[in-house]
């Protein structure tokens, strides 16, 4: 894709200006959502206080935890929250953005009117939603893209598999060395793909689970060797080749119980399973858990992270790298100084039609990659 190299900026008309958006003004039955929100215009923002920045977006990811937020199933239903949709304040869906600053707030800097910039917005804390022509945000919340050969698409498309990645290679990083071994499930994923880029600097030896279709674009990202989950179970594959107690971290990106149970004679006494799902595939996205399952989840999760090594022989340690703002700390290094880029499965338009089939794919589970909005292309 062509690098975005200008800084074009959109002008917001102050007053009663508008914004072409996709929202809703109440919750969504689980299943809906691709069905039930809108693609209307909506008041645009205008007003910034002292420490805020608008900015005119030009991409947004599409995400399952996106669509999970508007019926309010986001893990479960417990974990994670936006405010309540109304019809005179919808909720505009989307946490990823990059665009171009339009406005900034007398207190703003490190800001200025025209730049490059990219974030991730905070659902919980009722941050404006980025499936829109434009987005209010903290400028401590906003990131430079200082290269100018890294496209909107590109910059919106890596930020969760970043900050997520990061997250968990920082908790497994006194395992990482020239010698560790590797397996990532769910490798070929929008954060897998960003998660093996960020791993082959540490020069270990990687293992990806993945489909057929997948496994040259994972070697190409930095797997040393793959394993085709749809023949039969990735574990069953491993053991026959001998790999068992081969593994010094494993890292989940599916999670459920089976995943772990495959991995669990694969690791060495004393290796680290890091997971970004927990014990519930694709964290329980598609409906709310029942008091009951979310107290079990729960009590099971800090049994797991508590257990003594003479239960369980490895270390699980859920990541927690959801939803936190993206930080130049974070950002720079990785993806700036760094290179890592998304793997992106579709690039579409700022259209009613292809959205709603685009979040359709997302939801599936199987989008194979990033699915990012691209807001200049109106067609």
């Amino acid at each position: 894709m062509a690098a975005q190299n200008s800084a074009a900026v959109t002008p917001i008309v102050e007053g009663n200006a508008t914004m072409l958006s996709l929202n809703i003004t109440s919750w969504c039955t689980p299943g809906t959502v691709t069905e039930k929100i809108n693609f209307v215009k909506i008041a645009a923002p205008s007003e910034v206080k002292k420490d805020e920045v608008i900015i005119s977006i030009k991409a947004a990811s599409i995400q399952v935890d996106d669509i999970a937020l508007l019926q309010n199933t986001a893990a479960g239903g417990w974990f994670y929250h936006t405010r309540p949709p109304t019809v005179e304040k919808p909720v505009v869906g989307g946490c990823d953005y990059a665009g171009t600053v339009t406005k900034v707030g007398p207190d703003c800097t490190k800001l200025k009117v025209g730049d490059r910039v990219c974030g991730i917005q905070k659902p919980a804390e009722y941050q404006a939603g980025t499936w829109a022509e434009f987005t209010l945000a903290p400028e401590k919340d906003v990131c430079l893209i200082e290269d100018d050969n890294l496209s909107f698409v590109d910059a919106a498309a890596v930020q969760m598999g970043t900050l997520v990645s990061f997250d968990m290679i920082k908790i497994a990083k006194k395992k990482l060395t020239a010698e560790s071994r590797c397996l990532v499930i769910g490798a070929s994923g929008a954060i897998g793909t960003v998660l093996l880029q960020m791993l082959k600097k540490h020069k270990g030896h990687i293992t990806a689970v993945c489909s057929g279709k997948n496994a040259d674009n994972c070697t190409t990202l930095g797997a040393n060797e793959t394993i085709d989950y749809t023949i039969k179970p990735f574990g069953d594959q491993l053991m026959e080749q001998k790999k068992e107690k081969s593994f010094d971290v494993v890292f989940d990106l599916v999670g459920g119980k089976a995943n772990e149970k495959q991995a669990k004679p694969l690791m060495k006494k004393g290796a680290m399973y890091v997971t970004a799902v927990g014990d519930r595939q694709y964290m329980s996205m598609d409906r709310a858990l029942t008091c009951s399952e979310f107290c079990g989840s729960c009590c099971g999760l800090l049994c797991r992270t508590k257990c003594c090594f003479c239960c369980y022989p490895y270390e699980y340690v859920m990541s927690q790298g959801a939803y936190p703002p993206m930080k130049e700390e974070i950002w720079k290094p990785s993806v700036i100084e760094g290179g890592a880029r998304a793997s992106i499965a579709e690039e579409v338009a700022f259209a009613e039609a292809p959205l709603r089939k685009a979040m359709t794919r997302v939801w599936s589970h199987q989008a194979g990659g990033r699915v990012v909005i691209n807001l200049e292309n109106r067609e």
